[in-house]
Formats: structure tokens, sequence, C-alpha cells
């Protein structure tokens, strides 16, 4: 068909032309230092978090464990 010929001709690669340029990888590249930074960042504040809840249910959890005790003790 006229139009599939139209655009693979439009998406030919010339291998002295890549499709890419040198300042494009370097931004690219920066771009994905930059999201694996913040997601690293992003997980360990998760982790913290995580690490504080399961804390406080801990103790949670021991206070409530005292408290039935003295309630058994003073039935």
């Amino acid at each position: 068909m006229l139009t599939d010929m139209i655009v693979e001709e439009e998406f030919e690669l010339k291998d002295e032309e890549p499709w890419y340029g040198k300042q494009d990888l370097e931004h690219d590249l920066h771009l994905a230092a930059q999201l694996g930074k913040t997601l690293l960042d992003r997980n360990h504040e998760l982790e913290q978090g995580l690490q504080q809840m399961f804390s406080t249910n801990q103790e949670q959890l021991q206070e409530i464990e005292v408290d039935s005790n003295q309630v058994v003790d003073t039935s």
C-alpha cells in the first residue's frame, strides 16, 4: 500500500545519521540517574515508616497484653 511505503521511507535509518544525539543520550542518562536516586530515597523513607509502624504496633501489643493480664488478675 502507498501509505505503508511512505511510512517506511520516513523511518528508514541511515548508518551515518543516528536517530539520537549525544546530548539526548546524556540528558536521558541524567534523568534516569535522578529518577533512580529519587526512587531509592523514597524506598528508604518507606522502609523507615514501616519500621516505625512495626515498633509502634509491638508496643501497643505489649500494652494490650499487660492490660489483659491486669484484668484477669483482678477478676
